[in-house]
């Protein structure tokens, strides 16, 4: 008997998580308007380093903690001398060539978090838990549900069941190319989870399916390409995920 896949709660986290940022967005705007916020810290606040500060948050709403924590420290690393400027009393130890002598140490602490997050994953996968953990590629099929996971890397496939029931998709510094033409949809709806961070994911989709996409985007774009024929109205694709600098393309 197949099992179709249900949607997870993420894609409304992530609502709630891009609202949330808004909000504090606003509020950071008039502490500078109206002095609550020390003007020092707008050169801080509204600076490029800080992007990777939001992207953390982003990942910590979505559980992804390693990718969190490598955003945290990327953030920090690159605010130091920033902050060192702004405050010369308390950080007078950071030059400003700090970010050219000590990046490589920048890539130690990353290297470290990916390895202890892959080597952590496979103990929790040998002890039955399922794994989470980043993987260069992963993939799973099964019931006619769809499970990829691509970091670092690419992988291209052609999805050969009878009925897809959706699924998962994660790129991260990667790319995924899924051909679904050799496969049909189940009547009603059929959700797929669509997660890139700085990747792009290609979906070959059959001119006649109806897709609705409800993905969230942070400098990042969804088009569909298609020549759209007559489609089943019983029959619905519904992409649902967030794109973090990155793309997704239905042709």
């Amino acid at each position: 008997m197949e099992k179709k896949f249900k949607p997870n709660e993420t894609p409304k986290v992530q609502g709630i998580t891009f609202g949330i940022l808004l909000i504090l967005a606003g509020f950071l705007f008039l502490s500078f308007n109206f002095g609550w916020i020390d003007p020092v810290l707008r050169s801080v606040v509204f600076s490029w380093p800080f992007i990777f500060i939001i992207l953390s948050v982003i990942s910590f709403s979505k559980r992804d903690f390693a990718f969190g924590f490598i955003w945290l420290i990327a953030g920090i690393f690159f605010l130091l001398p920033r902050l060192a400027e702004a405050y010369p009393d308390y950080l007078s130890g950071i030059q400003d060539n700090f970010t050219n002598v000590y990046w490589p140490l920048l890539l130690i602490i990353v290297g470290i978090v990916i390895v202890f997050n892959v080597i952590s994953g496979r103990n929790r996968s040998m002890r039955g838990c399922g794994n989470r953990s980043m993987q260069f590629q992963s993939t799973e099929n099964r019931d006619g549900v769809i499970n990829k996971n691509v970091t670092f890397g690419g992988s291209e496939s052609i999805f050969l069941d009878p009925v897809f029931n959706g699924g998962s998709i994660s790129a991260v510094f990667g790319g995924v190319v899924l051909d679904l033409r050799k496969t049909t949809l189940p009547e009603g709806e059929t959700y797929l989870d669509i997660s890139a961070i700085f990747g792009g994911i290609e979906l070959y989709i059959p001119d006649s399916w109806l897709v609705e996409t409800r993905i969230h985007t942070v400098l990042g774009g969804v088009e569909d390409k298609r020549l759209v024929s007559q489609t089943d109205q019983s029959r619905k694709l519904i992409l649902q995920g967030n794109l973090t600098f990155g793309g997704c393309s239905i042709l």
